[in-house]
């Protein structure tokens, strides 16, 4: 005879990691760490704050905002040219 165990009681599950995004792109992801926030880059334009810790999710998504715009910005987009020779 196998007499079954009941499972532990847990604690209701929290996220502590957020997804970072800079209008309709996911940039990266921010890690609570401590009393603030581990950011890990998803995209190029970012990885000058990759593994940077921020005081709160506000203050990362605003550099975050502010890095990716003038990554983007920096890259430039050709000029369409006309297919009529």
């Amino acid at each position: 005879m196998s007499h079954s165990t009941p499972l532990p009681a847990h604690p209701p599950l929290r996220s502590d990691v957020t997804l970072i995004e800079v209008g309709d792109d996911a940039v990266g992801l921010a890690v609570r760490e401590g009393t603030g926030y581990r950011f890990f880059s998803a995209v190029a334009s970012l990885n000058a704050l990759d593994s940077q810790l921020f005081a709160s999710l506000k203050e990362l998504r605003r550099a975050a905002a502010k890095t990716h715009r003038a990554g983007r910005a920096r890259v430039g987009v050709m000029p369409r040219q006309s297919l009529a020779a």
